[in-house]
């Protein structure tokens, strides 16, 4: 029986979100807040963007014969309306202003080269898409630790607070699990020799290759907010 194709992807994902952790948690303790809140600062970036992604590659993906991909993109879109903001002032009130950040041009990259898979190829989007939604789990879990971090060194309670309710949403209330799951259905859809009278059968080996480029691109910008956020002694970080 042939392995399924989210399974291939999520260990190639898992594999690059587990050395990631592991490196991250084990440094944490000693990291400079200043680091910690620029990591933050960075990730950020991401959850302001992720709409916009989102949403390009809905319409992207309406030129599929499989309508469900286009509407689980959506509904994802629309779970993830509001976070944002909600992100930003849950940081603002442990004391770190999003507003104070310097563009950091590895995220700045790392942004466009995740829009340019999100279209024209609705396969590649799916994909693409696919990967980086597994992935916010792992960022999650990590950014909670970090957010707990900065709040307990700056004596502000975690628990009960705003910020940590953001990354609960994420992680305990299944947010992201489920957008994993729901695109994972049409990751594994398999169209092989289909054809349609309406739109495009969806290419297993584009969605396998936009998984993978994903991936690459995400472990290159983590490759450099690691590099920049754990080389820099306390005070230094942006």
């Amino acid at each position: 029986m042939t392995e399924r194709l989210s399974v291939q992807i999520d260990e190639r994902n898992d594999a690059f979100t587990s050395a990631v952790k592991s490196k991250l948690l084990k440094e944490l303790p000693t990291a400079s807040t200043e680091s910690l809140e620029w990591l933050v600062m960075e990730h950020y970036q991401f959850s302001f963007a992720n709409c916009g992604l989102l949403q390009a590659a809905v319409e992207c993906t309406r030129t599929l014969a499989e309508p469900g991909v286009s509407v689980e993109l959506q509904r994802n879109v629309d779970e993830e309306d509001g976070h944002a903001p909600m992100y930003k002032q849950g940081m603002l009130n442990v004391g770190t202003d999003m507003d104070q950040r310097v563009e950091f041009p590895a995220t700045t990259a790392f942004l466009a080269e995740v829009e340019a898979l999100c279209a024209p190829d609705p396969s590649r989007a799916l994909g693409a898409l696919y990967a980086t939604e597994t992935a916010a789990i792992f960022e999650h879990e990590v950014l909670f630790e970090i957010c707990r971090e900065i709040s307990d060194r700056r004596g502000f309670p975690y628990e009960g607070s705003l910020i940590k309710r953001f990354h609960d949403i994420h992680l305990e209330d299944g947010v992201e699990q489920g957008h994993k799951d729901g695109l994972a259905a049409f990751v594994d859809l398999d169209q092989t020799g289909a054809t349609f009278t309406e739109g495009e059968a969806i290419d297993r080996e584009v969605v396998r290759q936009g998984g993978l480029d994903a991936i690459q691109i995400m472990e290159v910008w983590w490759d450099a907010l690691l590099g920049k956020a754990l080389a820099e002694p306390a005070g230094t970080a942006a």
